[in-house]
């Protein structure tokens, strides 16, 4: 016979530090928010943790899924094995109070990629029943970004319902909805619970009377320290016999909650309660363990699980492959860019149309053009100029516009143990890539009649304001890495573009002017590589070959104003210096060639770092 499933919470302390701003500087110190918790909750069974702001409730909850930073003492287990976060990972789930939605995907879609992802067979079988339980199958169509709120609430419990944990945490799941929806809700979760055999543990901060059936545990908690820990049935009982009884038509769930909250209006009033309180933790010590392991009554077993909903072990199944999670990925974000909704019209438009559009713009300025050298240098080598900043700016503004998003989903996903940082950036430049070149080939192509490109130069050029464009979403993917406001990021990235490319693409100076450190600073700057390609294989010989300086003087003559009797004495004056080998600064291919590899190199300079471990300080940045 197998034993009844147990999550048991032994004297737990945790502490943490915190951040309290001074004057001048920033200092922390530890602070203990956990204080001797201990809770016991059974297969089949719900236990709410009930608590006002900072009583410890999310901490509580992080601790059991072994995300907590800081310092632990006490043990948790799971049917009598140690809870640890590996264990966790593999038989539990978590809904934090935020979680972030790809909104392009629709709502099916959702369910049927986060079951994937967890390597989890019969996909489309668990994506339905995920949809009929939590009333979502008339919206299973629907886009993410067109639910209602208490939809969108219910599909961020059915992401994690749809995978079967044993152990489901839930950060206050009805904090933003109605009484309805919030009834609705918590009858869900003990309807899972109950038919599944598994363990629901959510916090409340406000609990309403009517969830009162449905949550069979109830764990009162105050500054971190346990209040009441034990069945709801018998909670009436234990306060009653400690001299706290409810009063009639009163809500008890409130009413203890209030019972057991610090109140501040007043310097008295916060003594008086806060005396009160820690008589009731004192109490509890004393008076309540045999509350807190008093067995259910009628609570499900593993073993009265109904035929297909019993747990394995609490198993998930076998973790995903490499390819197969890679795979999963890539078609998820294709599915949320090319889906045929508001979301995913506009990420398609950024991605494939903004760039051709703005180039349309900015060959308006330049589609006309005297065959004078005076005319031609400035122009072209202004258009040139303007390309290179124009891809730096649209590179790093789509990146803003829709990294964003995806980085929110993957730090949830990633704390869950789904996968790692070099798999999300893989799947992300596998769909982004393709498409920015599709969006690069048709901007160059606007510019082919103003150019005179053939083919071989309209690929060449595509080929270098592309690996320009990578370069600047890869710079801006490495630093929304650690910064969390995207529009701070985009202001950091385009001012150092706009640096890089006024140092070293020899537009505003000749790099032979440079002064010898800044010239060799430019040497390791992808844009002065750039510069050089364009405008090799733009003032190429045939097509600048002693044109008149202007409409009055003719060249060759007055070597004053016939400084270029060709294209490559202009490349030499612009982009060469003394002692530099020509043939070699000249080199077309090379050229193409750097600039590619300064462009996939981020690609993979990025892949490390987002394997690396973030500080306490930018992990709190993107916490739910």
């Amino acid at each position: 016979m197998m034993a009844d499933c147990i999550l048991d919470i032994a004297n737990i302390f945790h502490s943490t530090t915190v951040d309290h701003e001074g004057n001048c500087f920033a200092r922390t110190e530890a602070t203990t928010v956990l204080r001797d918790v201990s809770a016991r909750v059974h297969g089949g069974e719900v236990l709410a943790v009930l608590g006002s702001k900072g009583s410890g409730k999310r901490a509580l909850l992080d601790v059991i899924a072994g995300r907590a930073g800081g310092e632990t003492r006490g043990r948790i287990s799971l049917n009598g094995s140690l809870l640890t976060p590996e264990l966790f990972r593999r038989h539990g789930g978590y809904v934090a109070h935020r979680c972030h939605l790809l909104p392009g995907l629709t709502v099916r879609q959702s369910l049927l990629y986060a079951t994937w992802l967890a390597g989890l067979s019969n996909r489309d079988a668990r994506v339905r029943q995920t949809l009929a339980d939590l009333a979502l199958s008339q919206v299973a169509n629907r886009s993410v970004s067109d639910l209602t709120r208490p939809e969108y609430r219910r599909l961020m419990l059915g992401v994690q319902l749809a995978k079967d944990p044993g152990l489901l945490l839930l950060d206050e799941p009805t904090w933003d909805t109605d009484p309805l929806n919030t009834y609705l809700i918590v009858s869900m979760l003990w309807s899972y619970a109950t038919r599944r055999g598994s363990i629901v543990v959510l916090t409340m901060e406000t609990p309403r009377s009517d969830v009162l059936p449905f949550v069979s545990r109830v764990a009162l908690l105050c500054l971190g320290a346990v209040v009441y820990s034990g069945p709801t049935r018998s909670m009436l009982d234990y306060f009653a016999y400690i001299g706290f009884p409810c009063p009639e038509l009163e809500n008890p769930l409130m009413y203890y909650l209030c019972l057991s909250t610090v109140d501040r209006r007043s310097r008295d009033r916060f003594l008086e309660s806060n005396q009160q309180i820690s008589l009731l933790v004192e109490k509890f010590k004393v008076e309540g363990v045999l509350y807190m392991k008093e067995a259910p009554q009628g609570g499900v077993s593993l073993k009265d699980a109904p035929s297909g909903g019993q747990h394995k072990g609490l198993g998930r199944g076998i973790k995903p492959g490499c390819f197969s999670t890679l795979l999963a990925l890539y078609l998820r974000g294709v599915a949320a860019t090319c889906a045929f909704n508001r979301c995913g019209l506009g990420h398609l438009t950024a991605r494939i149309l903004l760039l051709p559009f703005c180039i349309a713009l900015l060959s308006i300025l330049y589609a006309y053009s005297s065959p004078v050298q005076a005319k031609v240098l400035s122009q072209t080598g202004g258009l040139i100029f303007n390309m290179i900043i124009l891809f730096y700016i649209a590179g790093t503004a789509v990146t803003a516009l829709l990294f964003p998003g995806v980085r929110a989903r993957y730090y949830q996903e990633r704390r869950e143990g789904l996968y790692g940082g070099a798999m999300f950036l893989s799947a992300y430049a596998l769909l982004s890539l393709p498409l920015s070149f599709i969006s690069t080939l048709a901007a160059v192509g606007i510019l082919v009649p103003i150019l005179e490109l053939d083919v071989s130069s309209w690929a060449y050029i595509s080929g270098v304001l592309w690996a320009s464009y990578i370069a600047a979403e890869q710079v801006m993917i490495a630093i929304l890495m650690v910064v969390g406001n995207p529009m701070m990021g985009t202001l950091a990235v385009v001012y150092a573009l706009l640096v890089s490319v006024v140092i070293g693409s020899g537009g505003v100076r000749s790099l032979r002017n440079l002064p010898d450190w800044l010239a060799a600073v430019s040497t390791a700057l992808p844009s002065r590589y750039a510069s050089l390609a364009l405008n090799h294989r733009v003032l190429n010989v045939s097509t600048f070959s002693n044109l008149p300086y202007n409409e009055t003087f003719p060249c060759p003559g007055d070597p004053n104003f016939c400084r270029y009797p060709d294209g490559k004495t202009y490349l030499v004056e612009r982009f060469t210096r003394e002692g530099e080998n020509i043939s070699e600064v000249l080199n077309m291919d090379l050229n193409l060639l750097v600039s590619l590899a300064f462009a996939f190199g981020l690609v993979i300079l990025n892949s490390v770092l987002y394997l690396l471990p973030l500080p306490a300080s930018i992990k709190a940045k993107f916490r739910e």
